[in-house]
């Protein structure tokens, strides 16, 4: 009897274990993080200076913890099927579709207003020229987050820094010309760590206010594939089975309000080939329809 307990003790510890952290995850605020806009004068390195601010950014918002962040494969694909650019030049409309279609609450983006770096160079003649070079950096970019449900910007944030690299040609690159990733995030990192500490402080205010995901639904049927509107930038994965429910009446009231809808679980379905925006499924059970509302099992 007591090894039964203590065995049922260690099965619910494990439990909890692995079920907890998932349930959190499900209710941090969910963001996909736009490339930036560079509106600096610092054009040598181009269009390459905003990724590298977006890519710092999903780094810090990871290591924060208190957000789900979409990967930027997932994002990439769906800027090229909509055929956008990836410069971060979006109004609030046009970023809320985009988050809409990845299933997130939220979208980041934001631009470089200022970005420079200047080196000084040493040398020493008496050790037969031994040299190197100091560089600084100083950023400042403004960073939005938009409510895909409304296109209203519901945060703004902003951040300033100053980095100090040394290196015979910054970090191996010229700086002036050649783009090095590595080099530009490290830069941009002091302002990108205060714009995160902005947005972790709201993000319980956030989580709390967060739109609701959209309902996942039968957008399409043939034959015996059936089509749904959810794939790869949500996640989803062959194999997986999701539950199908259908409003089988409705209660109103004697104006004709909808008071309450009344949903029946109808059916089963199997993921058997996942695509950017959508999946194509098997019917395990039951008998479904265009229209019927999908949830994951």
């Amino acid at each position: 009897m007591v090894r039964a307990m203590r065995m049922a003790a260690l099965t619910a510890a494990v439990i909890g274990a692995v079920v907890l952290p998932a349930f959190a995850e499900q209710n941090r605020p969910r963001v996909a993080v736009l490339n930036f806009e560079n509106n600096s004068t610092w054009t040598y390195w181009g269009e390459h200076l905003g990724r590298a601010a977006a890519d710092e950014l999903v780094t810090q918002l990871l290591k924060d913890g208190r957000f789900t962040v979409v990967e930027r494969a997932q994002l990439d694909a769906v800027l090229a099927e909509q055929r956008l650019g990836a410069t971060g030049a979006v109004d609030a409309g046009t970023a809320a579709k985009i988050g809409r279609i990845l299933g997130v609450q939220y979208i980041l983006t934001g631009s470089i207003t200022q970005f420079s770096v200047e080196r000084t160079s040493v040398g020493i003649r008496a050790f037969g020229g031994i040299g190197g070079s100091v560089a600084n950096a100083e950023s400042k970019l403004d960073v939005r987050l938009i409510n895909t449900e409304t296109a209203e910007i519901v945060l703004a944030a902003e951040g300033q820094g100053n980095k100090r690299m040394g290196g015979g040609s910054f970090r191996g690159t010229g700086a002036e010309r050649t783009f090095e990733q590595g080099a530009a995030q490290e830069a941009l990192r002091p302002a990108i760590e205060q714009v995160v500490a902005q947005l972790g402080a709201r993000a319980g205010e956030l989580q709390a206010a967060m739109p609701a995901a959209p309902a996942g639904q039968i957008v399409g049927m043939k034959g015996d594939l059936v089509y749904i509107n959810r794939g790869q930038a949500a996640g989803v994965q062959v194999g997986q089975r999701f539950a199908v429910s259908r409003v089988v009446d409705e209660i109103k009231d004697a104006d004709g309000t909808v008071l309450d809808r009344v949903v029946d679980r109808v059916g089963v379905l199997e993921v058997t080939q996942v695509l950017s925006q959508s999946a194509i499924c098997r019917i395990v059970d039951g008998d479904v329809r265009v229209n019927d509302t999908i949830e994951a099992e």
